[in-house]
């Protein structure tokens, strides 16, 4: 058992009870107690761990805070990357997501000069490539919009409620995209990628796409296939590891990377 945090000591009974709910109210899961076994604790309702992408992302980053703050000696070995906006406006965002209340949204784009205040419906978060996003429908203009959260100056909630379409889904809104590029006038399509027999490793572990799957492998590469729109930021994506990833198909996909890296050679021959 590890005692680096209790030192070995036992906790009272009111402290267990207040973890224990705050388990089951976080989680869901229900710690009970089998008096037959000795008054063994278990977790009642298992296959909860393995539900949700936010249960396990939870899971997984109370793990790691778990196994760092057990760890706090050896701060200056342990090297994190930050996320940025996740601390400054979070809280409210939830909060209004939870009640669903309208947020008026102070928010300044990077191509902008100056913020502009305006009424959201906030519908979802997301994150991606240590960035969260809020993805809202936009009272003013009646559409849909996707928000990076470190660009937002003010997210106050209103008393004002709104009513969340029935048959939202954000797994599925986002289901055709690689990222936060939402562009509808891309078509889905097949897409097969060849990585090197050092890539494919990479692709393996950490799939571009939950459409993903292996389709051959060999000692020198593997192919993979995905079901997507390839929008801006999947071909950039792919644009970073250079040769070693090729796409076979479809030819539409492979002459538009091909032209883009022979742009980038001319901007870099006229630098």
């Amino acid at each position: 058992m590890d005692t680096e945090m209790s030192g070995g000591s036992s906790i009272s009974r009111q402290t267990f009870d207040r973890w224990k709910t705050g388990i089951l109210d976080i989680f869901g899961i229900i710690i009970d107690c089998n008096l037959k076994a000795g008054y063994k604790y278990f977790i009642y309702n298992p296959e909860v761990l393995k539900e949700g992408e936010l249960n396990k992302w939870l899971l997984d980053s109370f793990s790691t805070i778990n196994t760092l703050s057990q760890s706090i000696a050896l701060k200056n070995r342990i090297l994190v990357e930050e996320t940025p906006s996740s601390k400054d406006f979070l809280k409210n965002i939830i909060g209004a997501m939870r009640e669903n209340k309208i947020i008026e949204l102070t928010y300044k784009g990077f191509q902008r000069h100056h913020a502009c205040t305006f009424p959201v419906e906030p519908y979802c978060l997301k994150m991606f490539q240590k960035r969260w996003y809020m993805l809202a429908h936009s009272i003013n203009d009646d559409e849909m919009r996707l928000y990076a959260m470190d660009r937002i100056e003010n997210a106050s909630v209103t008393d004002i409620r709104f009513t969340l379409p029935g048959d939202f889904d954000a797994k599925s809104y986002f289901a055709s995209f690689f990222g936060i590029v939402l562009d509808k006038d891309i078509k889905e399509e097949t897409i097969v990628l060849r990585a090197d027999r050092y890539h494919q490793h990479y692709l393996r572990t950490l799939p571009l796409h939950p459409s993903q799957r292996e389709i051959y492998t060999s000692d020198e590469y593997a192919d993979f296939e995905l079901y997507l729109r390839p929008t801006y930021d999947f071909c950039m994506e792919l644009l970073k590891v250079g040769a070693m990833i090729e796409v076979l198909e479809p030819q539409s996909l492979r002459h538009q990377l091909h032209d883009c890296i022979k742009d980038m050679w001319k901007i870099y021959e006229n630098d």
